[in-house]
Order: C-alpha cells, then sequence, then structure tokens
C-alpha cells in the first residue's frame, strides 16, 4: 500500500468536506433560518449540503479503497500485460511449448498471491515470493523480447527460451515446494523450511544484482 498515496488522497477529502462545511455556513449567513423570505433557500442549500455530504462520504471510502487496491491491481495488470505480450510476440507458429509453460508459471504466480499477501509483511516467505514473482517476470520479460527480435528465416534457435524456461519452472517448484511445507511443517521439517528459504532469497538477491536477467533492470 502506497502510505504517502493514502495521505495525500485523504488531505484532498479534508479539503473538499472543509468547503461543504464552509458552504453551509456561509449560506446560513446570508439566509436566515428565522426569515421566512429566505426559508425556501434555506431548505433547498439544506438538502444541496446533505447531497453534497453523501457525495463526499461515497467519494472517502471510494478513493481510500482505490489505493488500498492499487498495487494488487497494478499486479494483476502487470501479468495481464506480460501474458499478453508473450502471446503475440513474434512468430506465434514457434516456441509454442515454451510459451504454453511460461504462461501456466505465470497463472501458479497469481494463484499464490492471495494466500501470500495474507501473511505478516516481515514474513520469509512474503519476501521469497516478492523475489520469486519479480525474477521470473524479469526472465519472462526477457524471453518475450528474444522472441520478438528472433530471426524467423534464417536464425538458429540457441536453446535460450527453452533453458529460461526450465530454470523458471525449477523456481516456481522450488517455491511451491516451500509454501506446502509451511502448511504442513512439523518441528523437524521447520528447521528445514526456514533454512531452505534463507538459502533461496539469499540466491535470488544474488541474482537481482547479476545479469541480464537483474531484478528490476
Amino acid at each position: 500500500m502506497n502510505l504517502r498515496k493514502l495521505i495525500k488522497v485523504n488531505i484532498v477529502n479534508l479539503v473538499i468536506l472543509a468547503l461543504i462545511v464552509l458552504f453551509r455556513f456561509v449560506a446560513g449567513l446570508l439566509f436566515n433560518d428565522h426569515d421566512e423570505s429566505g426559508s425556501t433557500m434555506v431548505l433547498a442549500i439544506n438538502i444541496i449540503t446533505v447531497l453534497f455530504g453523501l457525495f463526499w462520504a461515497a467519494f472517502t471510502v471510494y478513493s481510500n479503497m482505490t489505493v488500498v487496491k492499487e498495487d494488487k491491481l497494478e499486479k494483476k495488470k502487470e501479468i495481464a500485460d506480460l501474458k499478453a505480450r508473450l502471446t503475440r510476440a513474434g512468430n506465434k507458429k514457434y516456441f509454442v511449448n515454451e510459451r504454453r509453460i511460461l504462461l501456466n508459471i505465470l497463472d501458479s504466480l497469481q494463484s499464490r498471491e492471495k494466500y501470500i499477501y495474507m501473511m505478516d509483511k516481515d514474513s520469509k516467505i512474503l519476501e521469497l515470493f516478492q523475489l520469486t514473482r519479480n525474477q521470473i517476470i524479469r526472465d519472462i520479460t526477457n524471453v518475450s523480447e528474444y522472441i520478438e527480435t528472433y530471426d524467423y528465416y534464417s536464425g538458429k534457435d540457441s536453446g535460450y527460451v527453452q533453458s529460461i524456461c526450465g530454470n523458471s519452472q525449477h523456481l516456481m517448484d522450488k517455491f511451491n515446494k516451500l509454501i506446502e511445507l509451511t502448511v504442513t511443517y512439523d518441528d523437524t521439517s521447520l528447521d528445514y523450511d526456514t533454512r531452505e528459504i534463507d538459502d533461496m532469497i539469499e540466491a535470488l538477491e544474488k541474482m537481482r544484482e547479476t545479469g541480464k536477467g537483474a531484478l528490476g533492470s
């Protein structure tokens, strides 16, 4: 959740509320409630104020919910855009099996998100998921670029796409195995689980800082 954006949104909401209160105060001064000649106008102003208040309440709830859900929506859009790019990239008759594998991996990532993001923000599993997700997205982005620029007339397949498929599938399989351990662990597997998570995080952090597949590059 973007805390700075949430604060900005609520500052705007407070300003809107202040303007509504100011409107009612000024209107009350201009049209005295005990002045019969202005009673109709006062009634109209009261109705308008109530409508403004209802609009403000609805807008406040909507704007806050939008900011809270924004990260989730952006992540879904990122995956959807990547799926579309991978599907449309280059000649669709080539790399059919590899595309299918990578699309399935992206589906696996999405299927894990609801469970993962319910965890404590300091959870090692959450950190591992974010690193795993970023690495897979980076790899599939690179694959899409490779397929888009591949020479379909005279080029020879270097095995790059197949290699990335294997690496991404292995990474996803290993992450899924660790998730299963965290759900069904006993006292002995807990220590194993913790070591494996730490090892994977360390490996992914090294990948983030080296090579074309660096996270966020």
